[in-house]
């Protein structure tokens, strides 16, 4: 199970931290700290059961102990709270989040410690790693329930992100815009914009046709990118662009303007999903690129209205649990709700 973790799970994990945190140094930790140790575990056995490569889910044990030694330390008021503790709760909620139920139980658990030791995302090491790999989960959950995030995105201002020009830099600032999106919906999109205008030149696909996204012709379309975490950033920028759209004002303008507006907006967002959709087909080998943007269906799968491409999503969603172990059940029974509705 140890080595599953290592091999299998820290990936997708890492994948916008260049030093490899969740690979290189939580196993370390691991050896001195049960909680982190259990947490390891509970996850390796969950994935490998969702892989097919065991007939039962094995992890509950795992879990039930490293949740036993959290509840002590969470619960004490005084306690020094430090990053083996938001390892530990990280590694419970992506346990969490491969589950038939999300019941976002260690979803709060993380924002609680976050919260409390503003210092965290801009410390540096595995607690600044572990801080962004939070965020990317509060994102998830923000997006699938329309909600803010609760977590505060000022304690990531002073992150060394902002200071650094490598690509998972760049993708962890298009992350923190998003994460603003969803905090203040009706913010204007300038600084996805100013993102857009100053990224690296590399920072996009090696290939990218003209007519990328405009419609659905029985394949998405075909985004190879160099690096998995260039895929990722340009995801998020896409993210950005449909939320912004959904929310814009023009979307609730009256008369024959609006019913244009309406139209202009939802072939936007459809254009948008492709590019979204395409960039993980195009970069499978990056986990990230391929199961995060599930989750755009359970919130916007009502503007896809054509069959075929319909279909293509349930097919694209139901091929992430086989090839990374993500499950989409839920997401599939949400889609074909949105569809039936």
């Amino acid at each position: 199970l140890f080595h599953h973790y290592i091999i299998h799970c820290t990936s997708w994990i890492d994948v916008c931290d260049p030093r490899c945190h969740f690979a290189m140094e939580v196993p370390k930790r691991a050896a001195h700290f049960s909680v982190i140790l259990q947490g390891i575990l509970g996850l390796a056995a969950r994935h490998l059961w969702l892989m097919g490569r065991e007939s039962v889910d094995h992890s509950q044990s795992y879990v039930d102990q490293c949740l036993n030694a959290l509840i002590v330390a969470l619960e004490d008021p005084i306690a020094h709270w430090d990053e083996k503790f938001l390892v530990a709760v990280i590694l419970l909620r992506l346990h969490e989040e491969m589950g038939d139920a999300d019941e976002q139980c260690h979803h709060f658990g993380t924002a609680r410690i976050l919260n409390s030791i503003s210092s965290f995302a801009a410390d540096g090491g595995l607690r600044e790693s572990a801080s962004w790999v939070s965020l990317r989960q509060h994102v998830c959950v923000s997006l699938t329930s329309q909600q803010p995030l609760n977590l505060s995105l000022e304690n990531y201002r002073h992150s060394s992100v902002f200071r650094e020009f490598d690509d998972e830099s760049w993708t962890n600032r298009l992350i923190f815009l998003f994460a603003t999106i969803l905090q203040t919906i009706f913010e204007d999109s300038d600084g996805v914009d100013e993102w857009e205008r100053i990224k690296p030149w590399t920072f996009t696909a090696l290939y990218i046709e003209p007519d990328a996204g405009e419609k659905f012709n029985n394949a998405w379309p075909q985004l190879p990118c160099a690096q998995g975490v260039v895929a990722v950033g340009l995801q998020y920028h896409h993210l950005s662009k449909i939320i912004l759209t959904i929310y814009s004002p023009n979307a609730s303008l009256v008369g024959l303007a609006g019913v244009r507006a309406r139209k202009a907006t939802d072939t936007s967002i459809r254009k948008h999903m492709r590019m979204t959709i395409g960039y993980g087909i195009s970069n499978e080998t990056c986990g990230n690129a391929m199961f995060q943007r599930s989750h755009i269906f359970s919130a916007c799968g009502a503007y896809i209205v054509d069959p075929l491409e319909r279909e293509a999503c349930v097919k694209y969603l139901r091929g992430l649990q086989s090839r990374i172990g993500w499950r989409t059940d839920k997401v599939i029974a949400d889609l074909r709700e949105q569809w039936s509705a």
